[in-house]
């Protein structure tokens, strides 16, 4: 693997380091989606501390569906615009690592040189000639793509985050006693070997979240989605941290949506009164990095 220059790699550990900091701290972390440097500038602008870097509301900016369509450098490309853009330390969404250990590896020293803090990895992966359908990797498959994450930061001095992503739940839902153990396996399996934090994909109910946190050796993030508590709930279960998804996007495209179809009725143009300011934008980008 070639070597990145030691102050890129400074420059990211900066922010790397930032990122275990507020995932340890008692506040639990709030890390809104972004799909490309605007939404990202606004994340900041409205006082969230760091940033998730979303892969599907990047391949939806840019056409695609979900499902690991895009390229692993598009979703570089696009992370670090996102990363360029604001001053927070940014986790990216490494998908299933895109390859075996090596390629595993590869994508982390790529986020690294983008400038991010850690990564989202997560243990599904497709069970046929399309991303459609998913199946759980064998721990001890997983295991090696931390191994390798593991070694690619040691080789070059990175102090990387790890958000390690535990799909049982997507995945076993006949079974929710059979799931949850499997969950705590895992979660602990992966803590074990090195991941900062442990994310679980589709479970929102409190009891569940609460066993999470107490039986899983690391901190544990929550995905949320319409039923998951609320934040203040979630951080009294003990959850270090929560993102959204592409959940902001879709919002975002929601209230596109009712303007667009607004305007066209009688007296919508009085919906242009509800739009933010061009002075508010400008504003707001104001003093930004110009390349």
């Amino acid at each position: 693997m070639e070597s990145l220059p030691p102050d890129t790699v400074a420059a990211a550990n900066e922010k790397s380091l930032r990122l275990r900091e507020l995932v340890l701290a008692p506040e639990i972390l709030v890390m809104p989606g972004a799909w490309d440097p605007l939404s990202a500038i606004l994340f900041e602008h409205l006082g969230f501390q760091a940033i998730q870097g979303s892969s599907s509301a990047i391949a939806a900016a840019l056409g695609y569906p979900d499902g690991e369509i895009l390229t692993r450098e598009q979703t570089v490309a696009g992370t670090g615009g996102i990363v360029a853009a604001i001053s927070l330390p940014v986790n990216a969404d490494g998908e299933a690592g895109y390859g075996g250990p090596e390629e595993t590896a590869e994508t982390v020293r790529a986020f690294v040189e983008a400038g991010a803090a850690g990564m989202n990895l997560e243990d599904s992966v497709p069970s046929g000639p399309t991303a459609a359908g998913r199946q759980l990797a064998s721990i001890p498959d997983q295991l090696e793509k931390i191994a390798a994450i593991i070694e690619a930061k040691r080789a070059m001095g990175s102090e990387f985050f790890l958000n390690a992503r535990v799909d049982v739940f997507a995945i076993m839902r006949d079974d929710s006693r059979a799931a949850l153990a499997e969950a705590i396996k895992r979660g602990n399996a992966y803590a074990e070997a090195g991941a900062d934090c442990i994310f679980y994909l589709a479970v929102s109910d409190r009891e569940t979240l609460a066993t999470l946190v107490k039986e899983v050796a690391a901190p544990v993030s929550a995905f949320a989605v319409a039923d998951t508590p609320s934040v203040a709930e979630l951080q009294e279960i003990g959850v270090a941290r929560v993102s959204y998804g592409s959940a902001f996007q879709r919002a975002a495209l929601a209230a596109l949506k009712r303007f667009a179809e607004g305007i066209r009725e009688p007296g919508g143009h009085e919906a242009m009164r509800e739009t933010m300011s061009s002075r508010e934008l400008q504003e707001m980008l104001r003093g930004r990095p110009v390349s």
